[in-house]
């Protein structure tokens, strides 16, 4: 239960306190002797192996990329990575000062000139490395540019998939119960509205993060929480040693299992060949702010089985620190956020298609799929699946970044007005942006699980006990919950082996008490179970809270 409860405080910071600050902890001691600069290294393929042999030898991923792996490594691990018989090249050797950041560039060289403290190094294509230690320095990039700053130590948590598409006999049928609610959902999303808000956002001038317009589009973002009911706070962060912004966020309770999030975000600042002037950002992000704003007003309305976050951050085109600041802060406070729905440019389609990619890792795939299955239904655009590591360019990065499962949609289309001070409401498409609106809303809705008719199961605990023999030890579960408060046939329990499923349903036929037993386990692993409320016509709820099989010895 500590665990729960653990989880439970995350979120309900988000709810009633906002983040907490920490204090940064106190300056290590210089040792006696400088040590050794660590190495970065580019190694390919980038591969699951490739990690392993990179952690083991003390290194740190920084960036996982399509062709290759970005990597820091203590000078004294290179002989063992290629004894380990990997393949890389040097990059260089991190100097004290300097910042190192990604940066998309479809040109030859992405600086006007090249400065001695400015320096730039192809990753692959499209892709460069750049680092310096002159804080001017987007002064000499040619827009449009995008940046990703990068992290070169404090480890990489790995790649996971926090929850795989249901694979048990019910999920089509469950899926279908939740059809009427989702489609009452989509129906409800308003082009004008889009329309508003957008304008409300360009008409902050620019929305440039460190500047006072962008400050109080967050507080415009925050009251608009607030108007709908919602619990809302302002997350502060300070970015590039000096400068400070804020995140705005806002939670939807689940009711059977608060702790799972479904999270879906967009950068609400801005930035143009004029930033600090002029940078209406119409498309670039106004839009997507808007999608959430119009998702809030609309869910909030609904009652869900897991929660709901709605993240607006900032200083994304300074380098994705909003986002980068609230994953950290998730990751070490334990959140589970099961998916993360990131929208960036959803209004430009462009004159020859209507596509929105739906861009994902590979180990977000799963994600996209599921995006993919329940929203394509809903709209008359092309969801179009892209799954693509290098793609690190928006606030999913920053969730890739910290093991979470996260996509991003976005206009399959250059739009000509990007980072430019035309980039305004009237060069956009609405209809378009709506229809997208539309099939976030869908996704989001089915993931989160729309409450049903019919109640899940509440009050789910186990307990484990290991039996010993002369020949071998297993292990029994014993599972008991709360009778389910509307009238119901019976239960259906799940087991899964990894936190989140896939789970095998382990009653043929409804069990009518409230106490299950699972015999016969492997006792050297833990297990996962989850349980369903099937009514006297065979209609089944969706899922319980998760327990783990000793959660409560």
């Amino acid at each position: 239960m500590a665990r729960r409860k653990k989880l439970k405080s995350f979120f309900l910071g988000l709810l009633l306190l906002g983040f907490i600050s920490f204090a940064p902890a106190a300056a290590p001691a210089i040792p006696a002797e400088t040590p050794e600069r660590p190495l970065l290294l580019k190694i390919a393929p980038p591969a699951e192996e490739v990690i392993r042999v990179v952690v083991a030898a003390g290194g740190t991923v920084v960036q996982d990329l399509r062709s290759s792996l970005l990597v820091s490594v203590p000078a004294a691990a290179v002989s063992r990575l290629r004894d380990e018989g990997l393949t890389f090249t040097s990059v260089g050797s991190p100097a004290p000062g300097d910042s190192y950041f990604l940066v998309q560039s479809k040109l030859p060289s992405p600086l006007l000139a090249q400065p001695g403290n400015i320096h730039c190094l192809l990753l692959e294509e499209g892709v460069w490395l750049l680092w310096t230690d002159n804080p001017d320095f987007r002064g000499w990039l040619i827009q449009p540019f995008r940046l990703k700053a990068l992290r070169l130590a404090g480890g990489f948590p790995g790649r996971s998939a926090a929850m795989p598409p249901r694979t048990d006999e019910g999920a089509a049928e469950s899926r279908a119960r939740s059809v009427s609610v989702i489609q009452d959902l989509v129906a409800k999303v308003s082009l004008e509205r889009l329309r508003t808000d957008i304008l409300a956002l360009q008409n902050f001038t620019t929305r440039y993060a460190s500047t006072a317009p962008c400050e109080a589009a967050g507080d415009f973002i925050l009251q608009r929480f607030g108007q709908l009911g919602l619990a809302a706070a302002a997350d502060p962060f300070v970015f590039e040693w000096h400068y400070a912004s804020r995140n705005i966020v806002a939670v939807i309770p689940g009711k059977a299992a608060p702790e799972h999030m479904v999270l879906v975000c967009a950068h609400y600042d801005s930035t143009s060949n004029y930033p600090l002037v002029s940078a209406p950002g119409a498309d670039d992000n106004a839009s997507g702010t808007a999608a959430i704003l119009e998702m809030a007003r609309i869910l909030a309305a609904e009652k869900f089985n897991l929660s709901i976050g709605l993240l607006c951050v900032s200083a994304e085109e300074w380098g994705l620190y909003g986002s980068a600041h609230y994953a950290q802060e998730a990751r070490q406070q334990g959140a589970e956020i099961i998916a993360v729905v990131n929208l960036d440019m959803i209004a430009y389609p462009g004159s020859r298609q209507r596509v929105l990619d739906v861009i994902g890792n590979r180990q977000s795939e799963w994600l996209a799929d599921r995006f993919i299955a329940v929203a394509q239904p809903y709209v008359g655009l092309r969801l179009a699946k892209v799954i693509d590591a290098s793609l690190t360019w928006s606030d999913h990065s920053s969730f890739w970044d910290q093991g979470y499962a996260a996509l991003c949609g976005i206009e399959d289309s250059d739009n000509p007005y990007y980072h430019s001070t035309s980039d305004t409401l009237e060069t956009l498409d609405l209809a378009f942006a709506t229809e997208a609106v539309q099939a976030s809303l869908a996704a989001v809705a089915e993931l989160a699980q729309p409450v049903t008719s019919l109640a899940a199961p509440t009050g789910l605990q186990a307990q484990s006990q290991i039996s010993a023999s002369l020949f071998a030890s297993v292990k029994t579960v014993f599972l008991n919950w709360q009778a389910n408060p509307d009238p119901v046939a019976g239960y259906h329990v799940f087991r899964a082996e990894k936190s989140g499923g896939p789970y095998l349903r382990l009653t043929a036929q409804p069990t009518t008490g409230t106490s299950f037993k699972d015999s016969l386990l492997a006792s050297d692993r833990n297990y996962f179970y989850v349980l369903t409320a099937v009514d006297g016509q065979g209609r089944e709820s969706n899922y319980s809270g998760e327990v783990r099989d000793d959660e409560n010895n």
